[in-house]
């Protein structure tokens, strides 16, 4: 069983987390907000991942192994694009909802992947030491990614890019 600081704890904790905040968005509880809570939460989890987690995990000699980490860095980019899209939208745009579940979609498929596919394969080749090693750089890492994000202008929710109000104007 794995230790609660290592690298796989603090990964499904996170998975728990955003499944948590998608719950909230399926509500329509604080849309805006709530979304731009996911977008930090996935972006802070795909960058500990692939910086730390993944680079780790391809060093095992298996090409399955490998494969699975090339499959979850091309479905972190297809997560990123659709972040990206929708941060460009309002919650009253008609492709709103729509983009939402298959975010929601994308990032369940892939936290099914990971923690039945990947997590079972670290624990094969990784040794528990080597597994709270990461955790703790993996930590750290995300520490320091929050700190720089908490510090960022509208890190309270607001969108950071002139309002589509604004854009609408000037158009």
């Amino acid at each position: 069983m794995p230790k609660a600081d290592d690298a796989l704890s603090i990964l499904k904790h996170d998975h728990e987390q955003v499944k948590k905040l998608f719950k909230k968005i399926e509500a329509e509880e604080g849309q805006e907000t709530t979304f731009n809570q996911i977008k930090v939460a996935l972006e802070l989890h795909a960058t500990i991942e692939e910086e730390i987690f993944y680079p780790a995990v391809k060093k095992a000699r298996s090409e399955e192994v490998k494969d699975e980490v090339r499959e979850a860095y091309e479905e972190h980019k297809q997560v990123k694009a659709l972040l990206a899209a929708i941060a460009e939208i309002l919650p009253t745009e008609e492709s709103y909802s729509a983009k939402i579940k298959v975010l929601k979609d994308d990032v369940d498929h892939h936290i099914r992947e990971e923690e039945g596919e990947m997590f079972a394969d670290a624990r094969k080749y990784l040794r528990a030491a080597k597994l709270e090693q990461l955790g703790s750089q993996m930590q750290a890492r995300k520490d320091e990614l929050q700190a720089i994000t908490e510090a960022e202008p509208g890190a309270s929710g607001e969108r950071k890019t002139t309002s589509r109000t604004e854009k609408s104007k000037e158009a």
